[in-house]
């Protein structure tokens, strides 16, 4: 096996449950989560992922785990945390308290993912968020206070009733907490969730677009590298964890839900938790062959700055792209949807706006 660097762990477990959220998740029950964590274990010892380099731990909610749950998850990572240079946990505002946050210090954690969504109290009543702003600034300066420097927020771009100016507050707002990562995601309704059953639009992509022009210029204004189509970061604080899915690498998934690629084949885990580890974890597999790995990769190297390296490209598929896409390649730089530098194809901002043009084209 190729060697794996990153571990993907899912908490499903939430205090509230969100009208926009399509993720596995159900709202905390203590033997729910007590079974759950000892066939987490299980499945945790079946992989036994030692010598990963990142570990993001997400969901649900991982801090709407009470402090013993936490301790008993934490204590069972430990033996796979040993060479991690990233440790995300995922976490909201309202759960975040100093006595979980030095569990978490404790334990090696080294990077926060808050989820905020929006800065506007009336906005998040509406979406069922359990936070206020006041609340956000209260969680940053506590982590803070006991020692955690490297913090993700996200956003949700095109949430009901949120006009331009709103979200610019939003900017604002996330940009005066000093955090040095942002993660922006446009509003997506799912079926099953509260938003579908209420028939809220979805934002145009005309004004889903202009939200994003907004958030390119007044991010890098503010010092943020607008790195992966919906990821800025400060210097040097770029998620190490998700550029390993960005790079098309191996990586663990493990929990109810939870997607993993090894060994060219990608798998999805159960999402039932009734059926999960009785006695199987996955429940569906597919091989990659040859030509999906090429489609992948082009997916996704080209949804970042650090684009395509063409001799690896070339290495793996046995195909030298700038002479196979010798025509659409050109009209591409022509177009200015990408560059081609430092032997990489790279996308412009222009180009990672438009990804499905490009990839139309080297596909």
């Amino acid at each position: 096996m190729n060697k794996v660097k990153s571990l993907y762990i899912h908490i499903p477990f939430c205090d509230s449950i969100c009208d926009y959220c399509d993720f596995t998740k159900f709202l905390y029950n203590k033997k729910f989560a007590k079974d759950y964590l000892k066939t987490l274990k299980r499945e945790l010892e079946h992989y036994s992922p030692f010598f990963v380099e990142t570990i993001y731990v997400g969901g649900g909610t991982p801090t709407s785990l009470p402090a013993d749950d936490l301790v008993e998850l934490l204590e069972m990572i430990k033996e796979y945390s040993g060479n991690v240079k990233e440790y995300t946990f995922e976490a909201n505002p309202e759960n975040l308290t100093i006595e979980k946050l030095s569990i978490l210090k404790k334990y090696g954690i080294n990077r926060l993912s808050i989820g905020v969504q929006t800065t506007d109290d009336k906005i998040s009543k509406l979406i069922n968020r359990g936070h206020s702003f006041a609340q956000v600034k209260q969680a940053v300066d506590a982590a803070r206070k006991i020692g955690f420097d490297n913090i993700n927020v996200d956003l949700i771009i095109g949430l009901p009733n949120v006009s331009k100016s709103m979200f610019q507050r939003d900017l604002e707002n996330v940009v005066s907490l000093g955090v040095n990562h942002i993660s922006c995601y446009s509003l997506t309704v799912h079926p099953n969730t509260v938003f579908y059953n209420k028939n809220v639009p979805e934002p145009t992509p005309d004004f889903a677009r202009e939200l994003y022009d907004f958030a390119h210029e007044f991010l890098d204004k503010n010092g943020y590298i607008h790195y992966e189509i919906s990821n800025w970061s400060k210097p040097g604080k770029m998620s190490m964890h998700n550029l390993t899915y960005w790079r098309n690498e191996n990586y663990y998934g493990i929990g109810l839900g939870a997607s993993g690629y090894l060994d060219n084949k990608r798998y999805k885990n159960i999402s039932n938790i009734q059926k999960f580890g009785v006695p199987d974890f996955v429940d569906e597999m597919e091989e990659v062959n040859l030509n999906d790995l090429r489609t992948y990769q082009l997916l996704t190297n080209l949804r970042t700055i650090f684009g395509l390296d063409l001799d690896k490209f070339k290495k793996t598929f046995n195909e030298d792209l700038l002479e196979t896409k010798k025509n659409e390649v050109y009209e591409l730089i022509k177009e200015k949807l990408i560059v081609v530098e430092e032997n990489k194809i790279k996308p412009t901002y222009e180009g990672m706006m438009v990804l499905d043009q490009i990839l139309l084209k080297l596909i």
